[in-house]
């Protein structure tokens, strides 16, 4: 369901757009890391020139995690600077990453448009469900139809995580009651995360609306896995705690204390 529109008159411009504390936190969380980061090259270099490989693996991994934490704060920052929606009394101006096949995963740039609400045919959204019952993410998309048949897209919210700052249901409401046009809620339907990310296009099959009962499915076991996995990580940390007490070594801190106490024998000359 489409979030509500903020009260407004019909002649009140609205803006939305990342206020500036979320940006500057992104932009001081980038350049505080950005030096580790740049200095995990040199260090792994001197690694593998001295032939250490195992610290060379280990550095590595954490290299690849560190890539992908500064690709996502990365990611973030671009978002928070670039995107903004401005909606006035007749037209629509959208500055909103390009969506193209890849959806919510393109990183194909952003895209401007500025669209008369007269020329706006119907205001849509649609709910997707990507991945399985381990970790499902349910996107809601939100876009415009113009009378000549071109799609926009404003963009996509997380329903477990949504934007206040750029809620584009809420968006999509107040555009539509401006142009005069209801809007449609295309249901939920269940796509393929690795066809996404590839641009590959959806079959007939993913386009069809998953009724309520299998969303409360995947939603039930959804809980019932992510229990299994919290308790097998406890689990987990409790043998690791085990194996160190009954490995560790029985030296008490009161007889090393003696040991360093007791007085150096003296030398013969």
């Amino acid at each position: 369901m489409a979030e509500p529109a903020p009260t407004s008159s019909s002649s009140e411009a609205l803006v939305w757009q990342a206020g500036g504390g979320r940006r500057l936190v992104l932009a001081f969380a980038f350049l505080l890391l950005l030096p580790f980061y740049a200095s995990i090259g040199p260090m792994l270099f001197q690694r593998v020139s001295r032939g250490l490989i195992g610290d060379a693996v280990s550095l590595g991994l954490l290299g690849l995690v560190f890539t992908v934490l500064m690709g996502l704060i990365l990611y973030q920052l671009v978002h928070a600077v670039r995107t903004r929606v401005a909606v006035d009394a007749a037209v629509t101006s959208l500055n909103v990453p390009k969506s193209g096949t890849r959806g919510p995963f393109s990183v194909q740039g952003f895209v401007t448009h500025t669209i008369p609400h007269a020329d706006v045919a119907a205001v849509e959204t649609r709910s997707e469900v990507y991945g399985g019952t381990l970790a499902p993410i349910l996107l809601t998309s939100t876009r415009l139809t113009t009378k000549a048949g071109e799609h926009v897209v404003l963009g996509y919210t997380n329903a477990n995580d949504a934007d206040d700052q750029i809620p584009y249901p809420g968006i999509g409401v107040e555009i539509a009651r401006r142009a005069g046009v209801t809007v449609k809620d295309h249901g939920v339907v269940h796509r393929s995360l690795q066809k996404r990310m590839l641009g590959l296009a959806s079959t007939p099959d993913e386009n069809v609306v998953v009724p309520i009962g299998a969303l409360l499915d995947i939603n039930v076991a959804h809980k019932r896995n992510m229990r299994l996995l919290v308790a097998g990580l406890v689990v987990l940390v409790a043998a690791g705690i085990g194996v160190d007490f009954a490995t560790a070594s029985h030296t008490g801190f009161a007889e090393m204390g003696a040991g360093l106490s007791e007085p150096a024998p003296s030398k013969k000359k």
